[in-house]
């Protein structure tokens, strides 16, 4: 069985195929036949009755439809896909924090910015002291700085938090 996610008017419903000529639509089971004309043309038989179909593939989830002169426009996934859009789509509305370690042991020579300040990847936050070299900590992501953990002349040991940053 295959199945799969069909999307038309926000609506979503799940299409489980099988390899009997059988599809489930939503748990009610239809037997059909599927005839290929062409490269985007079928001829479907349903309870005796038959559909020529057209398809046109819009982008990669997406194809229009043409039945009986009525056409729709679809987004169809694998059941995979969609639990992966889900999954991307969760992560992107949450914000994040990224926190950001003491990658050694040292003494905080100057914090550079404060909290609620707006930041982009690579701007200079931090910079430690360690065996007598100065090693500037840097914004891993762009975002506003969430907290400052640490203060001028603190000494940390390796693995300790520095900053998070809200993305």
């Amino acid at each position: 069985m295959n199945d799969f996610i069909v999307l038309s008017k926000n609506k979503k419903t799940n299409v489980r195929v099988s390899e009997n000529s059988e599809i489930i639509i939503n748990e009610n089971k239809i037997h059909y036949e599927l005839i290929q004309l062409n490269n985007s043309t079928f001829r479907l038989l349903i309870n005796q009755k038959f559909y020529d179909i057209s398809s046109v593939k819009i982008d990669n989830d997406r194809i229009s439809i043409s039945v009986e002169g009525y056409t729709y426009e679809l987004s169809v996934r694998t059941a995979l896909q969609e639990r992966a859009a889900k999954v991307i789509e969760q992560k992107g509305s949450l914000p994040q924090n990224k926190e950001v370690k003491a990658p050694m042991p040292g003494m905080i020579l100057k914090v550079k910015k404060h909290t609620g300040e707006l930041v982009n990847t690579g701007d200079s936050i931090i910079i430690l002291e360690a065996m007598k070299m100065e090693n500037d900590i840097k914004a891993p992501v762009c975002g506003t700085i969430n907290a400052i953990y640490v203060n001028d002349g603190t000494a940390v040991e390796k693995g300790v938090k520095l900053f998070s940053i809200k993305q």
